[in-house]
């Protein structure tokens, strides 16, 4: 009988396997520690910028607050106006906010909730109701209580200070549609809120579908891979790449909670290009595209959106309306067979046009308010102006104003340059309040929306006869020498200025009137008479007056010609001067700023309008009631044409050779400047009535005037004169004119003693000094 031999492996075999099973333990061991430890890089990497500063946010800047108050000169049609300026919606019933019904003589208003520099306010619906004289009463609807003040939330006009170019607005996740957070998941991530991060089914199903189709017609993607893509990877397309975005993806998902990185991708996703800078986020491309808050986008707004998180320069509404209108519709079918929506409502939707805004239609650079901007939070803030992330700026800019000013020069600077032949002529407008020196609307060029030379800030040029009327105030502030009646010589002059130099101005119509009456040769900007009157005044009361208005002492040259206009300035420099005389001699500091409130809600920096008697309120009286002959019967009688009930006060100016073109326009509400010229001094065949004249009635036509109303102040009386200039206490005479005087009667008598006014030559202002009794 075989004995069965048992057979022994080979040693040397045994430890090889030995050997093998050690080394892959060994890896495999290397391999849990090398994962763990970038696991553990990865997760400390995401805690780091979640938990920390997920955005170097840019900052938001903001147009002007307006704030509504009972006894407010404003008349429904302007309020409407202010409202369509902010992306209000009229409609025939006020049901959401952003809302408003006009009525016969109200105003139903749904107010959006703000966050205001000092309190964040809900939504309210209010009624404005109206009487003759502007706004009556404003009462909440739901309470029935009155309004002391109903602050309207102001427009966002641009974004400053963006990191890589990328603009966003953050919005927390409470304050986005639960509408537009289904249709996104419905339409990018279906299992959201199952998986872990990734989904292993959306995996299989992309590979399934790009084998079977031959090409990439579908990613598995998560939200959450996207957000992680976007936060902390690159585009690149890798195996290595995608393995890092899973792993820290399931971290993510493992770390967060779902609403917050439903917020983080809300916030961060990219939805399109504007110019250079990219727009990041459904909040701020809401703005870009509808003019409106992501709480107001109606559902096929919302689609539309949903649907750029595909490619955003694929399904652009700006470049490629066809392919984003398919893109929208599919996205409605796809919410339709989820059931949030159902089919009567899909009809509708998918049949509704795009309806977005064109380029730039609400948010804009503003390239010249900016730089004015820009310029003022240096000079404000210092150094803290290099640090504005995430910082919400409000601006005295008025939206409603700039517009208007837009399309003015769009349209008039095109006639001009027909006129004259000249391709190359430019413009600069200052619109300023006449009472707070806050700057409404600024254009640099004849090319607003363009970046470049900003003319309204540093154009200095000369300003032509905009130089007489300070020339006329110094004289009416001295009212025992100067009245409005008082006569001047309009003949031949000759001034020597130098041992070699002989100076022969000359009237614009090269004729002499022998004599005119004051308030007449400023009404026709007659040359000869305004360089005596200078002449008379003197050269330092002249500086004086132009000192206390604003005008730096290095321009002010002490020569015959600076009383016609040899006097250089910008145009924002020359609205400082005029806003002087047109507010009855109080100077307000032209600024853009009002509030600047830090990311975390702190205000750090805020402006009040104030304003300090610069100089007499008498002599302002009397030079802008001069002025407003001007409209009336001189220059720019054109004006008193189409709005005789206005009262505007306005000069013209030309310079030497017909170089430059100016204009100044004051109304109840506005000082307006406004330049033509060439960037080159070059003549341009065009003077300040036949060139910037021609934009100021641009300008109104498009932005309606308000009645300029002064306040009398004390010793002005309205006295009677005959033909020769007599005053007539008695009444009757040919026309009435304003008179500083205590006394008529002493003043027909040839005696006129008036208690001087010293409030001009001391800085503090009367309240100032009865409240502290000095």
């Amino acid at each position: 009988m075989n004995k069965r031999v048992k057979q022994v492996k080979p040693k040397r075999e045994i430890n090889i396997k030995k050997w093998l099973l050690l080394l892959l333990l060994k890896v495999l061991l290397v391999f849990i520690a090398v994962t763990t430890v970038y696991c553990i890089y990865l997760d400390q990497q995401i805690k780091e910028r979640i938990d920390g500063k997920v955005w170097d946010l840019p900052a938001a800047v903001y147009g002007q607050i307006i704030e509504l108050e009972p006894g407010q000169y404003r008349s429904k049609n302007e309020i409407i106006s202010i409202l369509n300026g902010v992306q209000y919606r009229q409609t025939l019933v006020a049901t959401r906010p952003g809302e408003f019904v006009v009525n016969d003589d109200s105003i139903e208003l749904y107010r959006r909730p703000f966050y205001f520099p000092d309190i964040e306010e809900p939504a309210i619906r209010a009624k404005i109701i109206f009487n003759a004289n502007g706004i009556a009463r404003i009462s909440n609807i739901e309470t029935g209580r009155n309004f002391g003040v109903l602050r309207i939330d102001p427009k966002l006009i641009t974004m400053m200070h963006s990191a890589d170019n990328q603009q966003r607005l953050f919005v927390p996740l409470k304050d986005f549609p639960d509408s537009l957070i289904k249709t996104l998941i419905a339409t990018e991530d279906r299992r959201f809120y199952e998986h872990d991060g990734i989904s292993l089914y959306s995996i299989l199903r992309a590979i399934y579908s790009n084998f079977t189709s031959g090409r990439t017609v579908q990613g598995g993607s998560t939200l959450t891979q996207q957000l992680v893509k976007n936060l902390f990877l690159t585009n690149e397309r890798s195996y290595i790449r995608k393995i890092r975005e899973g792993y820290m993806a399931i971290i993510l998902d493992s770390r967060y909670s779902k609403e917050r990185i439903l917020e983080l991708y809300l916030n961060e996703v990219y939805l399109g290009q504007n110019a250079d800078e990219e727009i990041h986020g459904f909040p701020l491309a809401s703005l870009y595209y509808f003019g409106r808050p992501v709480n107001e986008l109606t559902l096929d707004q919302q689609a539309l959106l949903v649907g750029m998180v595909k490619g955003a320069s694929v399904y652009n509404p700006w470049t490629r309306p066809n392919n984003t209108l398919e893109r929208r519709n599919v996205v409605l079918r796809l919410i339709t067979e989820q059931g949030i929506i159902d089919d009567e409502l899909y009809q509708l939707l998918k049949n509704r046009p795009l309806s977005v805004l064109p380029k730039g239609g609400v948010i804009s650079p503003q390239p010249a308010f900016m730089q004015l901007v820009r310029k003022s939070l240096r000079e404000e803030l210092g150094e803290q102006a290099d640090h504005l992330s995430g910082m919400r700026i409000f601006t005295t800019f008025d939206p409603i104003a700039q517009s208007a000013a837009e399309k003015t020069v769009l349209d008039e600077m095109a006639n001009l340059k027909a006129l004259t032949k000249k391709d190359g002529l430019q413009t600069a407008l200052t619109i300023v309040d006449r009472e707070t020196g806050e700057v409404r609307a600024l254009i640099g060029s004849a090319e607003p929306t363009y970046a470049g030379f900003n003319r309204a800030l540093y154009g200095r040029r000369p300003i032509g006869s905009l130089a007489k009327p300070p020339t006329y105030l110094s004289a009416l502030s001295q009212p025992e020498h100067y009245q409005l009646n008082t006569w001047l010589d309009d003949k031949p002059l000759t001034i020597k200025t130098d041992s070699r130099t002989i100076w022969q101005p000359q009237n614009f119509d090269r004729k002499y009137r022998d004599r005119v009456m004051l308030v007449d040769a400023l009404a026709n900007s007659l040359n000869i008479p305004s360089v005596n009157l200078g002449m008379a005044v003197g050269f330092d009361a002249t500086e004086k007056t132009l000192l206390s208005l604003g005008v730096a002492r290095t321009e002010i040259k002490s020569v015959p010609s600076r009383f016609l206009g040899t006097l250089e300035l910008t145009p924002i420099e020359t609205a400082q001067m005029y806003q002087v005389i047109g507010n009855g001699g109080k100077k307000s500091k032209l600024t853009a700023l009002r509030y600047v409130v830090a990311e975390n809600g702190d205000l750090i920096y805020q402006n009040y309008p104030n304003s300090r008697q610069a100089v007499s309120a008498q002599a302002a009286y009397l030079t802008t009631f001069a002025m407003q002959q001007v409209a009336q019967y001189g220059t720019s009688r054109v004006l008193n044409n189409l709005y005789p009930t206005a009262n505007i006060a306005a000069k013209t100016g030309t310079t030497n050779d017909l170089r430059d073109s100016w204009f100044v326009g004051i109304d109840g509400k506005e000082v307006t400047v406004i330049w033509v010229g060439l960037d080159d001094h070059n003549p341009m065949k065009l003077t300040g009535s036949s060139g910037a004249l021609k934009l100021y009635q641009g300008y109104l036509a498009r932005h309606n005037p308000q009645p300029l109303v002064q306040n009398k102040p004390s010793n002005i009386n309205m006295v009677a004169i005959d033909a020769q200039g007599n005053w007539l206490c008695s009444g009757g005479g040919v026309r009435m004119l304003p008179a500083w005087t205590a006394d008529k009667a002493l003043l027909c008598a040839g005696f006129n003693q008036v208690p001087r006014d010293q409030e001009a030559e001391n800085d503090a202002p009367s309240w100032l000094k009865e409240m502290f009794g000095f």
